[in-house]
């Protein structure tokens, strides 16, 4: 009897019989419906050319999560200009995504919704061998367009999409898989943060010994991998493990020796601001904010760019504290930071200028950070009056002075292990003047640039702008409660200057 030839699984080292790559799909009703689908089996019949469905949305259907309106396609024998044909037939437009490859992306508006359809040729042009070149198994799948609608077993899964999917593993599809893209190490991360998938002890392996390699990848690429990981809930255990996996040396070496400074565990503390910038994101209720959380809702459901600002409430709340290392002292056995928040700010703008971000992100970050403190700083006053609150909506940006609030009650929540009861009622007042009488008529400061000018005989230039920030300063420390108090603290500010 003959006996059995046996190829061996790339990733995971298992040996698996000879067989057919072909499997049945239980959702593939489904795929039968889409009408995208029936467009491209229907025009690849015409033009006598073989396509195979890609990627993710067969692992989504195999996860059962969310299918969401982008196709990949493989197309076998070359595209032959078979992109443009299908956006001339679906109304969309067709454009170069990879002139190397090279791959093509046709993208389909109908109304408010977007369908992306992204076409590359079939690697080596044998459909078994591209899907070995791919990232991961669950990825590494295809559907046959014909035998898909032929009613025939239509997944083609050389390497256990199925298996690997049921078991919720995330294992690379070969040993050289991160060698090929480096990009996969984060992407390794992301995927199982999104689909909670936990990663192959030898994918895990594999990843160690990559993520040096990094370095040759585009910061374009990387940021847009840390945009999803901030995006999707779960972010703090996904930032541990890039920690972990030595992939933070490489993307973010500023940060790298955050779990011990001088003794003192900043990623810690900062992973705990991101899970309670996360709670506070996710509860955002009538029980918590009773008089603002349709506001706050709005608010949070809005973006700076691409980017959703909860995604950017997240990133801040990670890099909130990035200055302490750089500021640390010891008085009298304690740890000092002062300055931390200034620093930070300048420390977070490199980084993500590095990473790509856009001035308007980089700005409203590295503003949120250098103020991050000033929320404890009114609290600490007796009393703070409705001019020290403006004055600190107005000096954190009219708006943001929402997130920086927010932000102060992760922080604080990271740092007492529990809610601070006078940090949160100043927040939630704070809040409600915000959406209240602050937007509706902001007050108006107690002396003006050209009341300084006439009072002071000051000539027009930066000594008023000091004036004013000065007059803020103690509106805001509670020592300046009027105008007459404004002028007689200038005056003795000026007489000194000039002493």
């Amino acid at each position: 009897m003959s006996r059995v030839k046996k190829e061996k699984d790339i990733s995971s080292g298992r040996a698996n019989p000879a067989r057919s790559y072909s499997r049945g799909l239980k959702q593939a009703s489904i795929l039968r419906a889409d009408p995208v689908l029936k467009s491209i089996h229907s025009l690849a019949q015409k033009e006598d050319t073989e396509v195979y469905l890609v990627g993710g949305l067969i692992r989504n259907l195999i996860l059962s999560e969310k299918i969401v309106p982008d196709y990949d396609f493989a197309v076998k024998d070359g595209l032959k200009g078979f992109p443009d044909k299908i956006a001339a037939l679906l109304k969309g437009t067709a454009f170069v995504l990879d002139k190397e490859t090279p791959s093509y992306r046709v993208v389909v508006k109908k109304g408010d919704e977007k369908l992306t359809l992204d076409f590359s040729p079939v690697k080596d042009n044998d459909i078994i061998l591209d899907l070995k070149k791919r990232d991961f198994t669950v990825n590494a799948s295809a559907i046959s367009l014909p035998e898909l609608f032929e009613g025939k077993k239509p997944l083609i899964d050389p390497l256990g999409c199925l298996s690997d999917a049921k078991r919720k593993v995330l294992r690379a599809a070969s040993s050289g898989a991160f060698k090929d893209d480096p990009l996969r190490c984060l992407r390794a991360v992301r995927l199982s943060q999104q689909y909670g998938l936990k990663i192959d002890p030898s994918t895990i392996k594999l990843i160690k010994g990559s993520a040096k390699l990094l370095k040759r990848t585009s910061a374009e690429r990387i940021r847009d991998e840390l945009i999803i990981i901030f995006t999707t809930p779960g972010t703090a255990k996904s930032l541990r493990l890039l920690f972990d996996l030595s992939i933070i040396k490489t993307i973010l070496p500023e940060i790298a020796g955050w779990d011990d400074v001088e003794g003192y565990d900043l990623l810690a503390h900062s992973l705990k601001t991101v899970t309670e910038a996360e709670k506070a994101l996710s509860g955002l209720s009538a029980r918590t904010f009773p008089k603002v959380y349709k506001e706050l809702k709005a608010h949070f459901s809005g973006s700076i760019g691409p980017v959703g600002k909860g995604a950017f409430f997240k990133l801040a709340a990670f890099f909130h504290d990035t200055g302490k290392p750089y500021t640390i002292s010891r008085q009298q056995g304690r740890l000092r930071f002062i300055g931390h928040d200034f620093e930070g700010s300048r420390l977070v703008k490199d980084i993500l200028r590095r990473l790509k971000f856009s001035r308007a992100f980089i700005g409203e970050a590295s503003n949120l950070i250098k103020n991050h403190h000033r929320v404890f700083m009114l609290a600490k006053l007796e009393e703070a009056t409705p001019r020290a609150k403006a004055h600190l909506l107005r000096a954190s940006g009219d708006e943001a002075g929402v997130d920086l609030l927010l932000l102060s009650l992760a922080d604080a929540r990271a740092t007492r292990g529990g809610e601070d009861k006078e940090l949160s009622k100043l927040v939630k007042e704070m809040l409600e003047f915000y959406y209240g009488a602050y937007k509706r008529k902001r007050p108006k400061p107690l002396l003006t640039g050209h009341e300084i000018m006439r009072i002071f005989s000051v000539p027009e230039g930066s000594l008023v702008g000091q004036i004013m920030n000065k007059v803020s300063e103690g509106v805001e420390a509670g020592a300046i409660k009027n105008k007459r108090q404004a002028i007689r603290n200038v005056k003795d500010w000026l007489s000194k200057e000039k002493a």
